[in-house]
């Protein structure tokens, strides 16, 4: 190897040869973006930082699909067995570790971590004395990404997303709720008919969260226009918006029973809705877990430790 050559690796890194893979197999940046939670413009910038790094050209963009140049070719067989490589040696020094230590790193959302799997977590090393969870808590995409780079064994979403890389175990499904500052007029009592929601300022999830879509779809479904006074990525921040406005939102019902316990909210129940947010638990494909992992697991799953472990993947 050239000493230019040689200097000009030196600054690759696993990300952008991970992008440049998953672009090949796809023959598209669309799909490859799609398959690692990324956007379509930044693994089209980390591809063209590689050719510019390598100083090769390797794919032609004037195609659709696109294809994949001679030097492309070569370059991506190479990629394929240095990533293969790459997650062997991490996959080895993990299980050496976790097996002799008994831990497992969980990275879970904010709402769920801190209101329900916290919970799970103490019992489960109070019953499993040897066992250790470290559990981290998250933005929905860095779930994703932690999993899909191996930082976590486990992962813990709402609406979980399968896919070729991801697998999806179905865990709880959390009533969604009114939820209330209670002095709110709403609050005086514990159940209402959806439409009288008709016209009430709203703290709403930022627009890009699947569990926003999944509200407005109701409200659209229903005909129920709302006055939204503000938007937030994250359950914490909207209780402490309706600690100080008059506004109300539909929350999961567990993300809020520590204010109703003291309060702060006043939980309502909606007349004849079934509204529910999924909660799962996500791995990465192909990788083999530790048993700490799969007792923890099977542990949520309300299984005895042990037992067989089944995973069921979903394509999306």
């Amino acid at each position: 190897m050239s000493e230019i050559l040689r200097d000009r690796t030196s600054s690759l890194n696993l990300q952008a040869i991970e992008v440049f893979c998953e672009v090949v197999k796809g023959r598209s940046f669309s799909k490859g973006a799609e398959r690692l939670s990324i956007s379509q413009s930044a693994a089209s910038q980390q591809v063209a930082n590689l050719e510019q790094v390598l100083g090769l050209k390797l794919l032609d963009r004037s195609y659709r699909p696109l294809q994949v140049t001679e030097d492309g070719e070569l370059y991506y067989k190479g990629c394929l067995q240095l990533l293969e490589g790459y997650r062997g040696v991490l996959d080895q020094i993990r299980r050496k570790r976790n097996s002799a230590e008994g831990q497992v790193r969980v990275v879970s959302i904010y709402s769920v971590g801190l209101h329900t799997l916290d919970d799970f977590v103490r019992r489960y090393m109070q019953e499993n004395s040897g066992s250790t969870v470290r559990l981290e808590y998250y933005h929905p995409v860095k779930v994703y990404e932690a999993i899909l780079a191996d930082e976590a064994e486990v992962g813990v979403m709402s609406y979980p997303r399968g896919s070729r890389h991801v697998e999806v175990v179905p865990w709880l499904e959390e009533e969604m709720i009114l939820a209330c500052p209670s002095g709110h007029p709403l609050a005086k009592t514990k159940r209402i008919d959806a439409h009288r929601l008709a016209g009430a300022n709203f703290v709403a999830f930022e627009k890009d969260l699947k569990i926003r879509r999944e509200v407005d779809r109701f409200f659209r479904e229903n005909g129920i226009e709302i006055n939204i006074q503000s938007e937030f990525d994250n359950i914490e921040t909207i209780k402490q918006a309706l600690d100080i406005s008059t506004a109300v939102s539909i929350l999961p019902a567990p993300s809020v029973a520590r204010e109703v316990e003291r309060g702060i909210i006043t939980e309502v129940r909606l007349k004849g809705v079934d509204l529910r947010r999924p909660v799962g638990i996500i791995v990465r494909k192909g990788r083999e877990l530790t048993a700490t992992a799969k007792n923890f697991i099977s542990f949520l799953m309300g299984a005895s430790p042990g037992e067989p472990l089944e995973i069921a993947g979903e394509e999306g």
